[in-house]
This record gives structure tokens, sequence and C-alpha cells, in this order.
């Protein structure tokens, strides 16, 4: 069967044996704030101020996701973000807005293990927006051949992030909306979420 055949995401996390829980896999409001360098506070400030009504998804990613990720990318260097990298299932190719891998041991920057994939919501539509990332969590699984690996995922339309993590059997999804009108807790959790990508490719020898 292939991903196409699907109708609707209950078919597909069933057929791979995956459930679904909209829950607190962590406690966001225990997370350190971090404050937001002055300069990234400023551009973000001109960009949402300058916003056409037809910019949308690569203005959100190039303007307003990447800036952020590239700060929190800074404080953990042991980790690569890939921007629109292919990944590949059977027949079906998808293309994450950026992907988080351990940095390879040669030094080559060839793509790893996938410890994080980030989604920018497809119109501003957040339902869409995790349609895709279910679909790339199940081939991120595939490709690092180990269930015990835990993947994380955002879903983001610049202004506003939303997080997900799968983790055994079950992708959680966080109910908390955390957006750029709290930008130091924003900070923070991507912060905590990139540190645990570190933990994990340390615990598992992925370095």
């Amino acid at each position: 069967m292939k991903f196409t055949d699907f109708k609707n995401n209950a078919e597909l996390l069933a057929h791979f044996g995956f459930n679904l829980q909209n829950g607190s896999f962590v406690n966001f409001k225990a997370i350190a704030e971090l404050p937001l360098p002055t300069f990234l506070e400023e551009d973000f400030a001109f960009v949402l101020e300058n916003r056409g009504n037809t910019d949308m998804e690569f203005y959100a990613c190039e303007a307003l996701i990447f800036p952020i990720l590239k700060e929190v990318w800074k404080r953990n260097p042991k980790v690569k973000v890939f921007s629109h990298p292919q990944i590949k299932y059977e027949d079906l190719i998808l293309v994450p807005d950026y992907v988080v891998t351990p940095k390879d041991k040669t030094g080559t920057n060839t793509f790893q293990k996938p410890l994080l994939v980030t989604i920018e919501a497809k119109n501003d539509d957040f339902e869409l927006g995790w349609s895709d990332a279910y679909r790339q969590l199940i081939v991120a699984r595939h490709i690092n051949e180990n269930a015990a690996i835990p993947i994380y995922a955002i879903v983001s339309i610049g202004k506003a992030w939303e997080f997900g993590k799968l983790d055994g059997k079950t992708i959680y999804r966080h109910p908390s909306t955390v957006g750029l009108d709290n930008p130091n807790k924003l900070l923070g959790i991507l912060d905590f979420i990139f540190a645990d990508c570190v933990k994990t490719a340390e615990k598992f020898d992925l370095f």
C-alpha cells in the first residue's frame, strides 16, 4: 500500500502501527527561557510588519523559521541542520523544510539519522502541516532503522510553532502553541529540543 492510498491520517498511522496522543511529552513551563538576541528581535519585527498578503511558505521559512533555528544550532554545534533534503521511502519522496541529524563522524556533512524534522504549515494550516509531519516521521523512522531512536517534529507558520515527538509506537503532539509573541520561551524550548537530540545521538553512538 502506497502513502497516497491512505484516505486519512488514522488509516496511515494504523497501517504502520502508530498511535497519536495529544499530550505534554515535556513540561514547557519547566524549561528555562533564553533571551532572544536583539538583532533577531529587530529582524522579526521588521519582517512581520512588512510581510505581504501573498508572502506565504518560503517567506516564513527564510525570514522567520531558519533564523531562530540557526540561533539554537549555534548553541548545539554537534548536530547538523539540513535545508530541504529529500528523504525517500519506497517510491515516495518527501522534502521536509529542515532536518536535524548528528554530524557525520567523518566530518563530510553527509545526511545521517534524522533526530528532528520541521515542516512549515501549508497556507498557515496547522492540520495540513501535521499530516505532512506524520508521514515524514514514519519515513525518518525507516531511515533510522531503529525504533528506539526518538524523533522530534515541529510544525510552524513562522509566528506560531507546535511541537511533537515520535517515541516508540506513539506520536505525541503537544497541546501548547508557542510563538514569537513569547520569543524567549520559544528559544528556550527549541534549545531544549536540540540539546535532547544531542543526548539521543550520544546515547545511540551516532556521532
